[in-house]
């Protein structure tokens, strides 16, 4: 018989031995199970013990159970670090993933989020995990280097420079943080101070590779002919370098279009022989031997053609999509006929591309009535849309762009080549409904906002762009760009002045160094006909301004202008051209414009 619990702890007690009974007629001291009163108290007293204990272990329980999912998920973010050294990104993610889901508030956890998002080029994602790691207040100089390279990706400058100026103060001398500084600078075109930098990290460092990279790299901007040299140099000698390093410094010296000819030859050489060298590095060295040989251009291009035939389908996709950049369309459908791309998804849709380059409607229209087709519904509606459109067939075009967006509306992924594709094609209306379907989605509302403010920008449409960017500061109130590029498209449609002038201040305060934020708060000043506060908000500051953007250069031109500064105001206005400008900026210059 199974006895009850409360049994076995209860009677334990008065089961008292026979042996260590007194040998005298003394009863033991036991209480008699007669009386119920004892026995109750008994009872209760052992309740209360075990409650106490299991109490305890309870407590206890808790921390140990935190403890120990914390320790597998800082095991799990390891392994996860270590299938990224390897490039192996599924099964990084889903280990990473995983820690993540065990211990979402766990330091190493969202370091390794921050840096896997990063490394597969999702810089505002990254973001935001190494924006976690910092509401932690543990963020360590590894991890804010890390935040500002991925918001310099993302286009983030303002934001990043705050970053870069509080690591340059701690560690003023650190060669990271030196070669951090020169890419801020090199991405606000600010050459001189991009070239000091790297110069004082590279003779920090000057056998590190990728300081000597971007110690070429920035030198290749300057005006100065010697420097220039110097640059070209030091990317040649990386360009050596069987690493990643070499690589990047050939891709760079590739993209030069004045790079000199035994430079071309030399960096073509490199790119051939390189170990790591992928499809993308040899085509970039093909495309340097057609600027070495243009006259040998037709024999280069029909023996790539006769080699690519045969090559695996990955090569013959990025050759077919170079022939298409250069405009080589025949040579791609030689490169890849039909019976070739029909079998795979993305060779046929680069065959399709050059028959749509070619204007041969019918032929795309044939191909795609075919049975199975290796092609997703919405890109073959994208193209027929194309076709009845270039054709005149508007009521046919239309329908297929419904149908269109409908096959794409589950997949954002297909929704993004959507509006890219509309957009590429001018057709600005349906790129704009499929970026603003994206916005809705929080995994791809940045990107598609970006699509969206280009699409207004394209326009020249002030209003919508403000519009857009009030949509954006309410999803991302703390993104220093969004902020000022709202207050400063405020005041030139003299809206809300006061408060984008407090705006302004708030966002000099936190990046001095910011001439974006500068410039908005002059305008600013200026709206509010302090023309003197306006000329104060430049004090201190060495601008190269021939390097600046024209929006900001028009503004300085008005403030200059308002202090009276006359000639140097028509100097800098008579610099701009008008098609550059906004239709606001066009209006604060119009007066030292004109004779």
């Amino acid at each position: 018989m199974q006895l009850r619990t409360d049994e076995l702890f209860f009677r334990a007690p008065v089961a008292v031995d026979a042996a260590i009974l007194p040998v005298s007629g003394a009863q033991p001291a036991v209480d008699s199970p007669l009386d119920p009163a004892k026995n109750r108290r008994r009872k209760w007293i052992w309740l209360g013990i075990w409650v106490t204990v299991l109490a305890a272990l309870a407590f206890e329980a808790k921390p140990f159970y935190r403890g120990l999912k914390s320790w597998r998920a800082r095991h799990l973010a390891a392994a996860a670090e270590q299938e990224m050294t390897q490039e192996r990104w599924p099964e990084g993610f889903a280990k990473v993933q995983a820690a993540y889901q065990l211990a979402p508030s766990e330091p190493q956890v969202l370091r390794t989020m921050a840096r896997f998002h990063g490394m597969v080029g999702r810089p505002a994602v990254a973001v935001a995990f190494w924006k976690q790691l910092k509401a932690l207040h543990i963020d360590q100089p590894e991890d804010r280097r890390g935040l500002a390279e991925e918001l310099l990706r993302m286009g983030a400058r303002a934001e990043a420079q705050v970053e870069i100026q509080g690591l340059l103060k701690a560690q003023p001398e650190d060669a990271r943080n030196l070669r951090l500084a020169a890419r801020g600078a090199d991405a606000g075109r600010q050459w001189d101070q991009a070239i000091s930098f790297a110069g004082r990290a590279h003779e920090i460092e000057p056998a590190d590779l990728e300081g000597v990279l971007l110690f070429g790299a920035v030198r290749l901007e300057s005006a100065v002919p010697a420097v220039r040299e110097d640059g070209l140099r030091a990317l040649l000698k990386v360009g050596g370098d069987a690493g990643k390093v070499g690589l990047q410094a050939l891709e760079a010296l590739g993209s030069m279009r004045d790079l000199p000819p035994d430079a071309v030859a030399k960096t073509s050489a490199l790119l051939k022989q390189h170990p790591g060298a992928l499809e993308s590095h040899r085509l970039l060295a093909l495309d340097l031997d057609l600027r070495l040989r243009p006259a040998e251009a037709d024999a280069l291009l029909d023996d790539a053609v006769s080699r690519y035939r045969t090559a695996d389908p990955a090569a013959q996709r990025a050759f077919g999509v170079w022939l298409n950049g250069r405009q080589a369309y025949d040579r791609t459908l030689k490169a890849l006929p039909i019976e070739t791309a029909f079998l795979r998804k993305d060779l046929l849709l680069v065959h399709l591309d050059a028959l749509a380059a070619l204007k041969r409607w019918p032929e795309i229209e044939g191909i795609l009535s075919r049975k199975l087709v290796p092609l997703d519904r919405v890109y073959a509606e994208l193209f027929l849309a194309r076709s009845g459109m270039e054709q005149g067939k508007i009521s046919e075009a239309d329908l297929h762009w419904r149908r269109a967006h409908l096959a794409a509306a589950a997949s954002p992924e297909q929704m993004m080549y959507l509006g890219n594709y509309a957009e590429k094609i001018g057709e600005t209306h349906q790129a704009e409904l499929a970026f603003r379907e994206l916005s809705s989605n929080a995994s791809v509302a940045r990107p598609a906002f970006e699509a969206l403010l280009r699409l207004a920008e394209k326009k020249r449409d002030t209003g919508a762009l403000r519009g857009l960017l009030g949509e954006m500061k309410g999803r991302w109130p703390k993104d220093t760009a969004v902020l000022n590029d709202y207050a400063y498209l405020s005041l030139l449609l003299g809206k809300d002045v006061a408060d984008c002038r407090n705006a302004a201040r708030q966002l000099v305060a936190k990046a001095p160094g910011s001439l974006p934020h500068r410039t908005t708060l002059a305008l600013a000043e200026l709206r509010l006909n302090d023309a003197a506060a306006a000329f104060a908000v430049y004090d201190g500051l060495q601008i190269p301004w021939a390097q600046v953007s024209a929006g900001p250069r028009a503004v300085y031109a008005a403030v200059l202008g308002m202090n009276g500064k006359d000639a140097e105001a028509r100097a800098v206005a008579a610099a701009l051209r008008m098609e550059d400008l906004r239709p606001e900026e066009q209006e604060l210059i119009k007066p030292w414009r004109t004779p």
